[in-house]
C-alpha cells in the first residue's frame, strides 16, 4: 500500500518540502561507480525504500525523474525483483551526443589520385545523419545571424558553438564565424575540416542560400533561441506543470500588487511557492532569477534568457532556459 501509494505521488511535481528532481544535463556518473547518495535520498523522501530507489537508478541511467516512472510501471514487482537488480552492477552512462569519428578517407580504387580520396572524405558517418534533426534548430540559428538577426551571436559564439567544439564539432565555430562574414562557398567553407563537421557546415549554407524570407517561417521556438531539440524535455516539464502553474499565478499576483493594479498577497501561497524555486535552484535548474524577474514585471524573452548561464562544464542549461520559457509562456497565459 504504501510503495503503490508512493509511486502515485513520485509521477507528479515534488512537494514543496521534498528535493527537486536534479536535471538530467548534470555530468553522468562515471562507469562502475556506485548509485550516487543524494539521488536515493531524493526517493526515499518520497516513500520509496533504499532498495527500490537503488534499483529503479540503476535502471534509468540515475535519472531520477525516469526512475519514479519506472518504480511505478513496475509497482506490483515482489520484493526479490528489486533486490536482484539493486545488487547487480550500476550500467555504464549512455554516450552523450558528440561527434562520431570521422570516417577514414578512402583513396579511389585502383590508385593514389587525390579526387577519389576527397570525395569518400567527404561522406558524413551514418551517425551524423541521425544527429542533423536534433541540431537543425541550431543551424537555422546560424543561419539568421549571417542574415542580418545577429540577436543570437554572442550565445551562438560563445557558448553553444564552443560547446559543440568540446564535443567533437571541430572548425564549426570559425566556419560560422566566416559564415556569418559573408563567405557562402560551401567547398571553401569546408575545406580542412572533417567530414562529419562539414556536413553541418554545408547545412547551414543551405539555410543560408534560402535568403531570410524563406527560412522565417520555418524557425521554431527551438530554432529562435538556438537550442537543439531536446525530445525528452516534454516529459520532463510535465513533472513540474502543476507548480509552474502556481509560480505563474504568484508572479502575476505580485506584479500587480507592486504597480498598483489590484491583486491580493496570498503568504501561504507565495511561501509554498518560493520554496519550489529554492528547492530547484540547489537541484541545478536556474529559475530563481527568471521568477523574480516576472514578479516584477519583466516579459521580455530575451531578457530572461540572458540570466540563463553555463553549466559548470561550460555546456548551455538548455533545460533551464526551455523551463523558464515554459513559466514565462503560463504568466503571459494568465495575463
Amino acid at each position: 500500500g504504501g510503495a503503490a501509494g508512493a509511486a502515485g505521488r513520485g509521477r507528479g511535481a515534488p512537494a514543496p518540502h521534498r528535493a527537486a528532481p536534479q536535471q538530467q544535463q548534470r555530468p553522468q556518473p562515471q562507469r562502475a561507480a556506485a548509485v550516487p547518495a543524494e539521488l536515493v535520498s531524493q526517493l526515499t523522501e518520497m516513500g520509496f525504500s533504499v532498495t527500490k530507489a537503488t534499483a529503479a537508478l540503476k535502471s534509468s541511467g540515475m535519472d531520477v525523474l525516469d526512475a519514479i516512472n519506472w518504480l511505478g510501471d513496475n509497482a506490483d514487482e515482489p520484493d526479490e525483483f528489486f533486490e536482484r537488480i539493486a545488487k547487480a552492477p550500476a550500467p555504464a552512462p549512455p554516450a552523450a551526443a558528440a561527434a562520431p569519428a570521422a570516417p577514414a578517407s578512402a583513396g579511389p580504387s585502383g590508385g593514389g589520385g587525390r579526387s577519389g580520396g576527397a570525395a569518400a572524405a567527404a561522406r558524413p558517418s551514418p551517425e551524423v545523419l541521425n544527429l542533423l534533426p536534433i541540431f537543425d534548430p541550431v543551424f537555422k540559428a546560424v543561419a539568421m545571424v549571417a542574415l542580418g538577426d545577429a540577436g543570437l551571436r554572442p550565445v551562438l559564439e560563445n557558448v553553444r558553438l564552443p560547446a559543440m567544439e568540446r564535443d567533437g564539432w571541430r572548425g564549426l565555430t570559425g566556419a560560422a564565424v566566416r559564415i556569418w562574414g559573408g563567405e557562402h562557398d560551401g567547398a571553401a567553407l569546408c575545406a580542412g575540416l572533417d567530414p562529419n563537421t562539414a556536413c553541418f557546415v554545408r547545412k547551414i549554407v543551405e539555410y543560408v542560400a534560402m535568403g531570410k524570407a524563406g527560412l522565417t517561417p520555418l524557425l521554431d521556438a527551438d530554432a529562435r533561441a538556438g537550442m537543439p531539440v531536446d525530445r525528452d524535455f516534454g516529459g520532463i516539464v510535465a513533472q513540474f506543470m502543476p507548480y509552474v502553474d502556481r509560480m505563474a499565478k504568484c508572479a502575476v499576483r505580485q506584479t500587480q500588487i507592486s504597480m498598483g493594479a489590484g491583486g491580493e498577497a496570498d503568504e501561504a501561497a507565495d511561501a509554498e511557492v518560493n520554496t519550489f524555486v529554492d528547492q530547484m535552484e540547489t537541484a541545478n535548474w536556474q529559475i530563481r532569477t527568471t521568477f523574480d524577474m516576472l514578479s516584477a514585471g519583466v516579459r521580455s524573452p530575451e531578457d530572461i534568457i540572458e540570466c540563463i548561464g553555463p553549466l559548470s562544464d561550460g555546456k548551455p542549461d538548455d533545460r533551464s532556459a526551455r523551463l523558464c520559457g515554459v513559466l514565462l509562456a503560463a504568466v503571459k497565459k494568465l495575463e
